[in-house]
């Protein structure tokens, strides 16, 4: 019987047309660093700073204070421009899901590598609030240390009341949702609506693979 469904934001219930990682790839390249795609794929999911400065590192610039605030004050800035322009939407079908998954009884939280001011302005812009589509939320700035770190996964489960590792689902799109989850001892659900195949979920052993966290509800009612 699970309780409380964990889920990732960007790529797994929001469509933010890959933005972030646009934002994240030209704050890093634009100070000098370069690196491959692949490189670039292991930091998809974690906090945004940690992300920055790690990038920069492996892009060959040494990530002083200074030019990782630099870099990181110029991710905050052009993703709220964009984001304001043209603000993520739900994921299709996902909406309903999370309101399915409420009625039902299992508590909902959403975790993201955004800092909680990004978080914000994606549910103001979207109309998502607390106690309509989700119970609570996590954000990359709110705990110690971001994905892969259990952390977030730990913080919802506290704010929620459940206590169970074994009662708990977590869906993302990215390695390191998988790990986080993974680290938490909670179930693993990898879906592919980000830049990861079924392939790559099965070699991480995510518990389960979805097309879509819309399928969340279906999954779960044939867990009972």
């Amino acid at each position: 019987m699970f309780t409380l469904a964990v889920f990732d934001m960007a790529g797994t219930t929001i469509n933010d047309r890959d933005e972030v990682y646009r934002v994240l790839r030209e704050a890093t390249e634009r100070e000098g660093a370069r690196y491959s795609d692949d490189q670039f794929q292991e930091w998809m999911g974690t906090e945004k700073k940690w992300a920055i400065r790690n990038l920069l590192e492996i892009g060959g610039v040494e990530p002083g204070e200074e030019l990782v605030e630099k870099a990181w004050e110029w991710f905050r800035a052009e993703l709220r421009r964009a984001y304001t322009e043209n603000p993520p939407v739900p994921l299709d079908g996902v909406e309903e899901a999370l309101r399915t998954l409420r009625a039902d009884g299992v508590k909902v939280g959403l975790t993201t590598g955004f800092s909680r001011e990004i978080a914000d302005l994606i549910f103001s812009a979207m109309g998502w609030r607390i106690g309509d589509q989700f119970d609570t939320t996590a954000t990359g700035d709110e705990v110690a240390a971001g994905r892969p770190e259990p952390f977030m996964i730990q913080q919802v489960m506290a704010t929620t009341g459940v206590t169970d590792p074994a009662q708990v689902v977590s869906v993302g799109d990215t390695a390191s949702d998988v790990v986080s989850a993974q680290r938490a001892g909670v179930i693993s659900v990898g879906v592919l609506t980000g830049h990861l195949d079924r392939g790559d979920f099965e070699r991480l052993g995510a518990d389960r693979v979805l097309d879509s966290a819309a399928d969340l509800p279906t999954l779960l009612a044939g867990a009972h």
